[in-house]
């Protein structure tokens, strides 16, 4: 585990005891990435949402350079298309 993906465990286990640092964190990630030795670096913007036991948030990715010039079967791969079949997906899709 990279020191980056440790300080971030640590983070999110301090945010599930500390209501007042969770909500910190939401509110000024960037300030909080910082204390926790993630400091952002400028031009770069931070947001923090929460899952719930009704709401779950799914990142879509940003499109890889030059997308526009690749082949639907290479932006498949690109975004992990081929990970698994269309059964696994769906089993794992199905909340």
């Amino acid at each position: 585990m990279t020191d980056q993906k440790r300080n971030l465990a640590g983070l999110f286990a301090a945010c599930w005891k500390d209501d007042a640092l969770r909500s910190r964190f939401i509110r000024d990630p960037k300030a909080v990435l910082a204390e926790y030795g993630m400091p952002v670096p400028d031009g770069l913007d931070v947001k923090v949402v929460e899952n719930a036991d009704d709401c779950v948030h799914i990142t879509l990715p940003a499109p890889p350079a030059g997308h526009d010039a690749l082949s639907d079967a290479e932006l498949s791969r690109a975004a992990g298309g081929n990970c698994c079949d269309r059964g696994s997906q769906a089993n794992y899709l199905s909340w």
